[in-house]
Formats: C-alpha cells, structure tokens, sequence
C-alpha cells in the first residue's frame, strides 16, 4: 500500500469511491483537443470506472492524486516497472486543477518515492511535442529531452491513424539527487 503526502495532497493507491472522480476527470479529458495524443479512448460509460477503478487498486502502477481537504481525485500518476532499476512515468490531472501547482507537488513526491524507495536507475517519460503543459512539467521536474519520433495511438474518424510528434524524456537517479527539486 503506498501513501505519500504533501502540504496539500495524499497520493495514494486507488480505492472503490474513487470511481465518480476517475470517470468526471477522463471524460472532460477525452474532451480536450490533446486526448487524440493519448491512448485511449477512455469510456464514456460511469459504470466502466468501477471496473477500471479496480484494476487500478489490485497494482501499484496507478495512484490516486486526491486533495487533503475534500478526499477529491484531482488526477492520476503512472509508475510502470520495466525492470532493471528503469521506470516509466506518467500523468493526467482533472483541467480544473491546472495551474495551482499539484501536479508538480505530487510528481515530485511520486519520483522522490521512486528513486528512495523503488531505487530507480532512470524514469522515461513520453508526451506531445505540442502538449505545452506536459513538457513543461517534465522539464520543471528535471527531465530531459531524448528524443522525438512520430507515433500514433488512436485514429480519425475515417479510420486513418492520427500521427503526431511525440517526445521522449529521461531522469536519471544521479540527476534527481544532486538537483532535488
């Protein structure tokens, strides 16, 4: 069971409740003009959440980002173990949390976790190349460009992939100790 907090969150292990929240944070996602850049799609269905919502409790790969003062998810981190001390991270928060600072707050606990107690070699992070918010926050935390490529995970409406250039970061455990963000 992983718990971690900060001043204003507790990032934790998803449980049952945390379904309504998921779902209201991925279906405004699925919404936006980025979500095309992601894979998915997500369900527009609430009731699929429970399911999904489940899944994510019997792992450790999914954690729960919720506000200390009201128990609300506000989004979600990824923290998938490739073996071999290499890890890959990722995030999504609900849009109406953008801009007060909690994704970087709760990232930064999350990679702190990773490379103390996972005892993580590298974390590898993927987003858009025109997902200005994403890389900004990668860079904030210390990530650094590898490389772009052009990838594609969903398709258009005529069944055609939707390609795009995708970029690729890398943080490294010497980085993240002599930079402690």
């Amino acid at each position: 069971m992983i718990r971690l907090e900060t001043e204003r969150l507790v990032v934790r292990n998803f449980i049952h409740a945390d379904y309504k929240d998921l779902a209201e944070l991925a279906m405004k996602y699925e919404k936006s003009e980025l979500a095309k850049y992601d894979e998915g799609p997500w369900p527009d269905n609430l009731e699929e959440y429970k399911g999904i919502v489940e899944e994510f409790a019997k792992g450790v790969d999914f954690l729960a980002v919720v506000l200390k003062e009201n128990n609300k998810l506000i989004g979600l981190i990824f923290k998938g173990d490739k073996g071999k001390g290499k890890y890959e991270f990722g995030f999504n928060f609900h849009y109406n949390y953008h801009g007060k600072g909690y994704a970087t707050e709760s990232c930064k606990v999350v990679l702190d976790f990773m490379f103390k107690e996972l005892e993580a070699e590298i974390v590898m992070a993927g987003t858009a190349k025109v997902n200005k918010p994403s890389n900004n926050l990668l860079k904030r935390l210390g990530f650094e460009l590898e490389g772009e490529k052009n990838i594609s995970f969903r398709k258009d409406e005529e069944g055609n992939p939707i390609e795009f250039v995708g970029v690729d970061y890398s943080l490294m455990r010497n980085n993240w100790v002599l930079n402690k963000r």
